[in-house]
């Protein structure tokens, strides 16, 4: 008897976070002058807060063409950023555990477009073969 290489699936989900590139996490601090120079970008803050959560995998995508809602079409020119042109968060995991990091993350989350995609998750295993 050996053992053969075969599948393993679970239930799985993708989050996918939409913003544009500039947008910014609201700092907790009152001073205008120190909040103008300490923001992050809001994917950063959102990657930040996918890992601290437990997640296994978050990335940002950034695009180079494409409108944001109902603004006009935006593209990137040459080296030089457009801070208008929109980025998404992707993170992976259980529905349920990306229902509650949505939740707990509401105030961080409140400006962004949210969307779940159900996915399967696959990893090899070893199935005993006669």
């Amino acid at each position: 008897m050996h053992e053969a290489p075969t599948l393993l699936t679970e239930p799985a989900g993708i989050l996918r976070i939409f913003m544009t590139s500039a947008s910014r996490a609201q700092n907790r601090q009152q001073r205008p002058f120190a909040r103008l120079f300490q923001r992050r970008p809001l994917y950063r803050d959102i990657v930040l807060a996918a890992r601290a959560a437990g997640f296994t995998y978050s990335n940002a995508h950034f695009s180079h063409y494409g409108f944001w809602k109902s603004g006009e079409i935006q593209q990137t020119l040459g080296e030089i950023p457009n801070t208008l042109l929109s980025v998404y968060v992707d993170i992976l995991g259980d529905h349920e555990d990306l229902k509650a990091f949505c939740l707990s993350h509401a105030a961080l989350l409140k400006d962004t477009s949210l969307y779940f995609k159900p996915a399967e998750s696959w990893r090899f295993g070893m199935q005993p073969t006669p």
